[in-house]
Formats: C-alpha cells, structure tokens, sequence
C-alpha cells in the first residue's frame, strides 16, 4: 500500500493525507459547535419526555424579582425545550439561640427564597433527564438560566408530565 518514498497506492503523500484527514475533522468539529451541540448529542437517541420540576433558589432579597411566569430557560446562548411556570417566594428561616441558650426560629431579614416551577421537554438520556447540559435529577444543584438571570438552585421534585 505505501511505496519507499511514503506515498499510499503511488500517488498521495502520507503527510498530506494525514494534513488533509485533520483539516476535515477540524472542520467537522466546527460544524458542531456552529450548531450549538456536543459530540455526545451525535448519535444518541434519545426520547424526549414532558417534565414538570420544582427548584428551590435562596438568595439575597430583591434579586428573585426578575423570575417570571413564562421565562424560557436557556443555556450557552441558546434556548431549550422548557419554560417556567409557576413562582413563589417564600421568606428563609433561621434557627438562632436566645439569651438562655433555646433556639429561636425567625425570619432571615436579608434573603428570601424562590421555589420556581420549571416545565419542558427534556431528552431522557442514560437514565436521565437533560436541561441542556445539565441533569435533571432530584436533590441536584442546577443553574437556571434566562435572559435576565443566571441563579444557582437544588431540584426539590420532579415529575413527568403526561
């Protein structure tokens, strides 16, 4: 197959062949990030699902205000599948001891909490459901993206939506 002066079947350089092999994946690869997808999307099929979860965001007080019905969730600049549906924001509760050493439950003056309801199509994928990049799975610390906001929250629930 390749000759003395490295060339296969007499007539291509291995050199240029391997040059040329690297310049198609190259361009293969920039293909894929044009598209916004990751080479583990390539090939996988997988079946969406309708999916309905809650995520509880404690933060500081005034930024949840941006949080609203109908925002579509979003990721690295694109959006996906899913919107929110439902908000609510519940005051945070603190446990502090009083002069005689008993605890004492009262409200933390300085954060509020949002208990937002997520629901969107969600590819499920090795025993899991996809936001994006991120699974979906009860307990897990996720990043709710939108126009307006980037919060970090934890997946209190999760149900598939018939």
């Amino acid at each position: 197959m390749m000759n003395k002066e490295g060339k296969v079947f007499n007539r291509i350089n291995i050199l240029d062949l391997i040059f040329v092999a690297a310049i198609v994946l190259l361009l293969f690869l920039s293909a894929i990030k044009i598209m916004g997808k990751d080479l583990q999307d390539i090939g996988s099929s997988a079946e969406s699902v309708q999916v309905r979860f809650v995520a509880s965001i404690p933060y500081e007080k005034g930024y949840l205000d941006s949080i609203h019905v109908g925002d579509t969730i979003g990721e690295t600049k694109q959006y996906l599948q899913a919107e929110v549906v439902h908000v609510e924001i519940l005051p945070v509760y603190e446990t502090n001891l009083d002069a005689e050493g008993n605890p004492v439950r009262s409200v933390d003056p300085t954060m509020e909490e949002a208990r937002v309801t997520i629901e969107g199509t969600l590819p499920y994928e090795s025993m899991s459901y996809k936001l994006g990049a991120q699974e979906v799975r009860q307990g897990k610390i996720i990043f709710i993206e939108s126009d307006f906001y980037r919060l970090k929250g934890q997946i209190e629930t999760i149900e598939v939506v018939n």
